[in-house]
């Protein structure tokens, strides 16, 4: 959605220093009619936003709509990761797709979806079809392996994959809960989120906090599967194959996987965030 511009004080000054020749009660007029048309373009505003939002309501309540969207989305990205040339018939791609399937199992749930820039989709099909392409382009740059070790790729991938094996070896092979995975989620979450809004058409589409939730939790539900976190390589394949989807979803529907929208315990977040800002330095950022 456009970003409104809501005429400031500036703006109405101009029109009146611009008046100065005209009778009092006709610059009084323009300024009036900068006011009023500025008033009705927020209105506009606020009933595409609305409509946005009723849209994406209507389709959380249906699972069967939420599965066949969701189902586009993950083979459009398929599609698009096959074409930069990441195998989409591993194992590994394929547990990623399943985890983008059963984040949905549960239900979804809606957002006020709030565009910030100029990535206005024409709807939902065009968002798809454009987002996938520009995340599978992302993902490739900022979470794939390359061989020089200070490229982003290799950074943020490493930084993952190194946290979830110290995270899992200080553990000493016991049993761990999904409270406690949480802060381990937390950190890689963090580590996705910030190179995914270096991606066009991420930034100014949703909001980063709430990604930031839609990831952590999203992310807990497979944080014990090595093939997924357990390797650069394999953290390439599980944004690929199972954030993406996610993500699209969430920016071109307004919905996400439902109870992803809420905050992680506050304590859980800032030791995850703290976890994934030391492996980053340690690894040159």
């Amino acid at each position: 959605m456009p970003k409104v511009k809501v005429p400031s004080t500036k703006d109405i000054t101009k029109v009146v220093n611009d008046g100065v020749k005209v009778v009092e009660k006709e610059t009084n007029k323009a300024v009036n009619t900068v006011v009023d048309t500025g008033k009705d373009l927020y209105k506009d505003a606020t009933k595409v936003a609305t409509d946005a939002y009723n849209y994406s309501a209507s389709l959380a309540n249906d699972t069967a709509a939420v599965t066949k969207s969701v189902g586009n989305t993950i083979a459009k990205t398929t599609e698009e990761a096959a074409k930069a040339g990441i195998n989409t018939t591993s194992d590994g791609f394929k547990q990623g797709t399943k985890f983008a399937e059963d984040a949905y199992k549960d239900g979804a749930e809606a957002v006020v979806k709030a565009a910030e820039d100029g990535y206005a989709w024409l709807d939902a099909n065009a968002c798809r079809i454009g987002l996938t392409t520009a995340l599978t382009m992302g993902i490739v740059t900022y979470f794939t392996p390359k061989p020089a070790p200070a490229d982003p790729g290799t950074i943020n991938s490493t930084a993952a994959s190194m946290t979830w094996g110290a995270w899992f070896a200080s553990q000493a092979a016991t049993q761990v809960t999904k409270a406690q995975t949480m802060v381990l989620s937390c950190s890689i979450a963090y580590i996705i989120n910030e190179g995914l809004f270096m991606i066009p058409g991420v930034k100014g589409q949703v909001n980063k906090n709430l990604m930031y939730n839609c990831l952590a939790n999203s992310i807990n539900t497979t944080i014990s599967n090595p093939v997924l976190w357990g390797t650069p390589a394999g953290v390439g394949v599980a944004i690929s194959a199972g954030i993406a989807p996610i993500v699209a979803t969430l920016i071109c529907e307004g919905v996400l996987p439902k109870g992803a929208s809420s905050g992680p315990d506050a304590k859980a977040s800032e030791e995850g965030i703290k976890m994934a800002k030391n492996a980053l330095k340690s690894l040159g950022l």
